[in-house]
């Protein structure tokens, strides 16, 4: 007769959610999966515009104005989808008139934004907030020894601008 040895269950609800370098660079939420006692964890931090207000390296209201201005580019972008599946009766490909008047308000807001900035500025604008790269990433700064300091310096000019066009105080 053999002995069968009884295995540990290893079904406690403490799961691996990476190493602590990991943990270092972003920070982590614990949200509720479809299974019961299952957590994940979600990055509150992908937004650069999040991630840099984290780190201090913009101000509250330059915060916010990127924020609205998020919102915006967001909504110019993605209306067209969202209204079409939840809102459109018609199948014809067309978005409803609702649909498509919530898409031109926002992108007459975006455009008008841009246009407040002025160029170069409003191109790291969509390139950090629109695009949701790094601010030295930004194609102006790219044979500068310095990329992240000048990408951010433009970035900060940039929302400066948006403060002031958005009327924050």
């Amino acid at each position: 007769m053999t002995n069968k040895k009884n295995k540990k269950n290893n079904s406690d609800n403490s799961a691996d959610h990476g190493t602590p370098e990991k943990h270092q660079h972003h920070i982590y939420k614990e949200i509720d999966t479809i299974e019961a006692g299952v957590k994940a964890l979600r990055n509150v931090t992908a937004d650069p515009l999040q991630t840099y207000r984290r780190r201090k390296s913009i101000t509250q209201l330059q915060w916010i104005a990127g924020d609205k201005f998020a919102h915006d580019y967001r909504l110019a972008c993605l209306v067209a989808v969202y209204s079409h599946v939840r809102f459109d009766d018609n199948i014809s490909g067309a978005p409803s008139d609702e649909a498509a008047e919530r898409i031109q308000f926002a992108k007459q807001r975006v455009r008008a934004a841009i246009q407040a900035v002025g160029f170069p500025l409003a191109s790291v604008l969509t390139h950090v907030i629109g695009d949701g790269n790094a601010a030295g990433s930004w194609y102006h700064v790219r044979f500068s020894p310095r990329k992240q300091q000048d990408g951010m310096t433009a970035f900060r000019l940039a929302l400066d601008g948006l403060v002031e066009f958005y009327k924050i105080n």
